[in-house]
């Protein structure tokens, strides 16, 4: 009786720590689970990438590695058919890598966009799924995960009395002891609700899933600017229950020419208090994903105490060595992810975007900007030798993530010296020598590249240049007279933002 008396006390201390927000109690119960879900768009990962990633991940701390790369046409489009022989056997070997990692594999299936539930074709749907999870749980995978992500079927009620289903055979199957990963098709908080009210999808999935079986969820947005102790709340409520965490940094595939080099942030401790599951999206760059990654794998490890700042230096340090100087000043210029629905990612290069604002509000008023230019002109160089080093001394499989953005940036960088020999001339009054040098950065690409186009520093480099740009052709309507109050605004308003 004592001991029943225990276990009730223990249990109802569990629950009030969930939904009274007493996050310190619920730390002492949980810890979410940490690690990563190959889900982006895009080429998926080579056999050789997935075991280096799974062996990064074990010296992390990080334990689940989620298989769901979108491109995999056996995950989603052809998912009722099983894996060639060739792709088994490579499952298989990355089911033993794992396991010498230290690292669980979780085997996903996206069947949602040609699902049948009912009648015989539904019946048929099934038990073809039961199939695809036997087939891998014979090559030594042990969880398994069902996502109805991006899809144009919304039916709350019968997506989950799929799952359901599932859920229950996998577990009477002993195919598993650990129940389902599921994301459902409202899987963002703005889509989830109307206004403080459940949309009907998310009613009805919510209300019938099985309690056990864990949803994954990306926030307020689908790639947000972060995860408030508020968007944790609501979507408890919502579901009535924890959902684990689908964290859409650092991949990249709806803007594949930037990369996201900067750290995790913006995770309010009580997501790592209340999510059973927490997973960040990498990139289709494996190597390029690790520095994001590690940030990710420090914050959940200690929340509380958690410097995004010193945690993403502290990343590029043990994984660049003697290179790692110059990969932060690269890093520093690829951080920041802006598209016009999404925003998130540390700023690119704040403080030298700081001293660039420094030199226009001189240059612009004709004033001389020399102590400016003299600070913007050794950071220019140090972006240089640094471009060039990496571009010399990176090893093959990381230079060739992201040459074209070295390359660029060395070319953003020569650009700004010459922004700054512009601005010398002008006030020397040598128009001819301006519009020569003008002539050398006209070309340079600095908003409105192709999605796929090489892109670094938009708001920092690709605005100093931008603006030059914009400075010259209007020094010329204006008889290089100082800038007018309007077109200063319009500088300050950022001439080079990519949208």
């Amino acid at each position: 009786m004592k001991k029943l008396l225990q276990l009730f006390l223990a249990a109802l201390f569990f629950s009030a720590a969930v939904f009274s927000g007493n996050t310190a109690a619920l730390a002492a119960e949980q810890r979410a689970e940490c690690g990563i879900v190959e889900g982006f768009y895009g080429r998926p990962w080579t056999e050789a990438e997935r075991r280096a990633m799974l062996h990064f991940m074990g010296a992390h701390g990080m334990s689940l590695y989620v298989y769901a790369p979108k491109d995999d046409p056996y995950h989603r489009e052809k998912w009722r058919e099983p894996y060639p022989l060739q792709e088994m056997l490579a499952l298989k070997r990355l089911a033993a890598e794992a396991r010498a990692a230290g690292v669980e594999i979780v085997f996903a299936v996206s069947p949602g966009i040609d699902l049948r539930f009912s009648g015989w074709a539904g019946e048929a749907d099934f038990q073809m799924l039961m199939r695809k999870l036997e087939s891998v749980h014979v090559l030594g995978i042990r969880r398994f995960a069902v996502f109805f992500d991006d899809i144009e079927h919304k039916d709350g009620a019968e997506q989950a009395r799929f799952l359901n289903r599932v859920n229950e055979e996998v577990l009477t199957r002993h195919l598993t002891e650990k129940p389902l990963l599921v994301v459902p098709t409202e899987y963002f908080l703005r889509d989830m609700k109307d206004g403080n009210r459940a949309k009907a999808y998310t009613r009805e999935f919510a209300a019938r899933l099985d309690k056990d079986i864990i949803v994954l969820f990306t926030g307020a947005e689908v790639v947000p600017e972060g995860i408030s102790a508020e968007d944790m709340m609501d979507a408890e409520r919502l579901y009535g229950r924890s959902l684990g965490v689908w964290w859409n940094y650092p991949v990249t595939d709806y803007l594949p020419g930037k990369l996201a080099l900067g750290p995790v942030q913006g995770l309010d401790e009580v997501t790592a208090q209340r999510a059973p599951v927490f997973l960040m999206n990498p990139m289709e760059k494996p190597y390029l994903s690790r520095i994001a990654l590690a940030t990710g794998a420090a914050w959940l490890s200690s929340p509380s105490s958690y410097d995004a700042e010193a945690a993403w230096r502290e990343a590029i340090y043990a994984q660049y060595g003697s290179l790692a100087a110059d990969m932060e000043l690269f890093a520093l210029h690829s951080r920041r992810m802006e598209k016009n629905w999404a925003h998130t990612g540390a700023l690119d290069a704040p403080a030298l975007k700081a001293q660039m604002d420094a030199f226009w509000r001189k240059a612009e008023h004709g004033e001389s900007a020399k102590k400016e230019a003299d600070v913007l002109a050794h950071e220019f160089a140090r972006l240089k030798q640094a471009a060039k080093r990496l571009e010399e001394k990176l090893p093959l499989e990381i230079s060739a993530e992201c040459l074209p953005q070295i390359k660029l940036l060395a070319s953003y960088a020569e650009a700004g010296e010459t922004v700054l020999a512009m601005e010398k001339v002008r006030r020397e009054g040598n128009v001819a020598q301006e519009t020569a040098l003008y002539e050398k950065i006209r070309e340079i690409p600095t908003a409105g590249q192709e999605k796929d186009e090489p892109r670094i520093s938009e708001q920092v480099l690709a605005d100093f240049i931008a603006k030059a740009k914009i400075w010259h052709d209007r020094g010329k309507e204006i008889g290089r007279v100082p800038l007018s109050h309007d077109f200063a605004k319009r500088m300050t308003a950022g001439a080079g933002s990519v949208p």
